[in-house]
């Protein structure tokens, strides 16, 4: 068996041979804390210890918060998952698709297949490309037109979405798995059956109840000094300080004024607030009596929804998700032989770029939440030795 000390000596690991400044990790079976540890600095010139109440960007773990909002509006009727986009968005209507031809020129054609609801939560809607497709340059073209960034222009995730539907689609919707758009999509028909914003639908529907008050798309007072310095690690090996995500600097999306909410990247959050989020899901979709979901819509959620082809193409994109399927915007643990890592079957959760992670596994009520902020990291050689030590604990 392992020991809260074999956690203590791991983390620290992190911090004296990946070079990560700081890291903060807790675990929880039901309700009970079995461990919460803080090491290192929030800041590279380690003058600022790392705290309970450090930030940190969650990136995409973002999305498992979305796609629960999603669940919850489907608990409640407000659509089904065989439902045409369309009906909630009516641009999603008449779809166009990019077709290649034998001799690599592209053509636009119109798409057979509508786009279903339940192609959103599974990232089967084929909007995302970095080639010469007509996808590709017309996604480039769309955010040009409305402004540039979606980071750093001043635009809306709903004025973005109803544009996007002018882009050409690189598959039939429900062909392929490819990580991108899906999540963004559906958090709009979140906001048109809701009558809310997103951030104003977790704020009522999650945040308030589960207390979680340090979780949000913008800065609030004080928490720019608050927030964990991320780092990347350089091909020659060293360390430095990261202060972009892909072109666009990484805190623009969080600036007070910003009417843009990434409803797949766009949370501060600190590791008690994740670690409740992860341990709500792990019982159940309950939390000191608080009931955010039903537990069959839970089950639901992490149900694989991938067929042989989609788990090919799911593996090759994210090779450290060996052993698992997804679901409905999040993870599923399908296979512990395969994935070659204790679990139980039906574990889920999500990870982020700068390297946090979050696991919910309802059999055991067992539920963990990593924050450090390294960007792009070998998520496998941190998440992966975790899940072995928490699972040791029980």
């Amino acid at each position: 068996m392992s020991t809260t000390k074999d956690l203590d000596r791991l983390l620290q690991h992190y911090i004296d041979d990946r070079g990560v400044p700081g890291v903060a990790f807790s675990v929880f079976q039901g309700e009970d804390k079995l461990y919460e540890g803080y090491f290192g600095h929030r800041d590279m010139a380690k003058t600022q210890p790392l705290t309970p109440d450090t930030l940190f960007r969650i990136h995409s773990i973002t999305k498992a918060f979305s796609a629960l909002c999603g669940m919850m509006e489907f608990e409640r009727g407000a659509f089904l998952m065989d439902d045409p986009v369309y009906e909630y968005i009516p641009e999603y209507r008449h779809m166009k698709l990019s077709v290649k031809q034998p001799d690599g020129s592209w053509t636009v054609e119109d798409a057979k297949e509508p786009m279903l609801m339940k192609h959103l939560f599974n990232m089967n809607v084929g909007f995302y490309a970095h080639d010469d497709s007509p996808t590709a340059l017309g996604m480039i073209d769309c955010h040009e037109k409305l402004g540039g960034s979606k980071f750093q222009a001043d635009y809306s995730l709903e004025t973005e979405i109803r544009a996007l539907a002018e882009v050409p689609m690189l598959f039939e919707p429900g062909s392929h798995w490819q990580y991108g758009y899906g999540i963004d999509i559906m958090a709009v028909v979140v906001e048109l059956t809701s009558g809310m914003s997103l951030g104003q639908f977790m704020k009522e529907k999650i945040f308030e109840p589960l207390e979680m008050k340090d979780t949000d798309f913008r800065f609030r007072p004080g928490w720019r000094e608050r927030m964990a310095e991320c780092v990347e690690h350089l091909p020659d090996g060293s360390v430095v300080h990261c202060d972009k995500l892909l072109v666009d600097p990484l805190d623009t999306m969080y600036r007070e004024t910003a009417l843009y909410e990434g409803a797949d990247v766009g949370l501060l959050s600190t590791l008690s607030d994740l670690q409740i989020f992860s341990a709500m899901l792990a019982c159940g979709g309950t939390w000191k009596g608080e009931r955010i979901i039903g537990h069959k819509t839970i089950d639901l959620m992490r149900t694989n929804l991938l067929d042989e082809a989609m788990m090919k193409e799911f593996l090759q994109s994210m090779p450290e998700m060996q052993g698992y399927g997804y679901g409905y915007g999040v993870r599923t643990y399908l296979d512990p032989a395969g994935g070659l890592c204790s679990g139980s079957k039906g574990e889920f959760g999500w990870l982020g770029a700068a390297g946090t992670w979050m696991m919910a596994d309802p059999e055991e009520k067992l539920s963990a939440a990593l924050m450090l902020q390294d960007m792009l990291p070998n998520s496998k050689y941190y998440n992966n030795r975790l899940r072995a030590t928490v699972y040791g604990l029980i």
